[in-house]
């Protein structure tokens, strides 16, 4: 099967998601929606018939929930006050 930007993105919309798949000149990323907080969001591939179309919809579970643990992680650290911001008691 010959894929297309097109279909990746029209089976990523059945899934609900509003994150779209685009190309740069030597890899593709994931763009718009929720991926625009996302810390990682490229596969570094050249073509998109690299992969199937089952292997991209992997990728962007893929990369959405690895951004889903980075993300938390970061929300975590900042609610955690530094070593330094603690007033030890005299």
């Amino acid at each position: 099967m010959h894929l297309t930007l097109k279909t990746v993105n029209d089976a990523l919309a059945k899934l609900g998601s509003d994150v779209r798949l685009a190309k740069s000149a030597k890899y593709f990323y994931f763009d718009g929606g929720e991926s625009a907080a996302w810390l990682d969001k490229t596969v570094n591939i050249a073509t998109i018939n690299a992969l199937t179309l089952d292997q991209w919809l992997q990728e962007f579970r893929r990369l959405r929930d690895m951004n889903g643990h980075l993300l938390k992680g970061r929300a975590t650290e900042k609610a955690q006050p530094k070593a330094r911001e603690l007033k030890h008691p005299r």
